[in-house]
């Protein structure tokens, strides 16, 4: 009987640790469980946050590369406007370098042409001198201060005169010395001078070639003689009473000139006038 209760309570007291160890072993597995569902949870959050991470890798990778980009462009801007602003320092210091050149040069210019101008009155005060010592007549001249084109352009008149006037004065004496020497031997009692004077008798440029000795002897005194000591003198005199004769004609001819054209341009007025009365008249 005391087996059977020792049995007994063995048995229930095996039982009751059983339902212990079953409500423990339930309690640690429901544990288990939950600390699973934590862990998974857990696992859950973790791989949001890995995955947040990731895109905010990606997302700081992009913005970095955007702002890398930014800062490339700003350098390339930084490195034109300091290369543009070089550049204008140099402009700036060209500009005021050629600035300075030019008016210096400007400056050079304005002077020379003064003295080109003074220097070409010169010439026509000398032009004007050559001409009166031969008789000749210089144009009207009306120079405008510093501006020697004009006084150019009146001497390249005047230039072409020259031919002329040298020519004329070459017939001069060509003709005086013929004078002369046809007087002296007409003097000398020649009488082969009124003989070549008659309309009949023919000169020709032969026959002044190959003089003999007492020819070039004759020629020799006349101009030692006669043409140094007064027949240039002489031929002067012709060549300045041709030279007024030909300047009062021209004078002559071109005051009736504008006479002809004052008269014109009265008869003209006139007429307009007289239209004008006719006009107010027949209103």
């Amino acid at each position: 009987m005391q087996g059977l209760i020792l049995s007994n309570a063995l048995r229930a007291q095996k039982n009751i640790e059983d339902e212990g160890y079953t409500m423990a072993l339930n309690n640690l597995r429901s544990e288990v469980i939950e600390l699973r569902n934590e862990g998974l949870e857990k696992d859950k959050i973790l791989i949001s946050l890995v995955n947040k991470v990731k895109e905010d890798e990606a997302s700081f990778k992009a913005q970095a590369e955007i702002r890398y980009t930014e800062i490339e462009d700003l350098e390339k801007q930084l490195a034109e406007a300091k290369e543009k602003c070089a550049l204008a320092e140099a402009n700036r210091e060209i500009s005021e370098y050629w600035k300075n050149h030019l008016e210096k040069t400007v400056e050079e210019l304005r002077a020379s042409k003064e003295r080109c101008f003074e220097k070409s009155l010169g010439c026509v005060e000398k032009i004007k001198a050559s001409f009166a010592n031969v008789g000749a007549y210089s144009n009207e001249d009306n120079f405008i201060r510093g501006d020697p084109e004009g006084v150019i352009e009146w001497i390249s008149g005047e230039a072409e005169a020259f031919e002329e006037i040298l020519s004329d004065r070459g017939d001069v004496c060509a003709f005086s010395g013929a004078r002369g020497i046809s007087a002296i031997l007409e003097k000398a009692g020649c009488d082969h001078v009124k003989t070549l004077a008659q309309a009949e008798a023919a000169f020709s440029v032969d026959d002044t070639k190959d003089p003999s000795a007492e020819a070039s002897l004759m020629g020799e005194k006349f101009y030692n003689d006669i043409w140094v000591n007064g027949g240039r003198e002489m031929a002067h005199e012709i060549m300045k009473k041709s030279e007024k004769d030909i300047y009062d004609a021209r004078l002559q001819a071109k005051q009736a000139e504008e006479a002809a054209e004052r008269e014109r341009r009265i008869g003209i007025v006139s007429r307009h006038l007289a239209s004008a009365f006719v006009f107010v008249a027949s209103d």
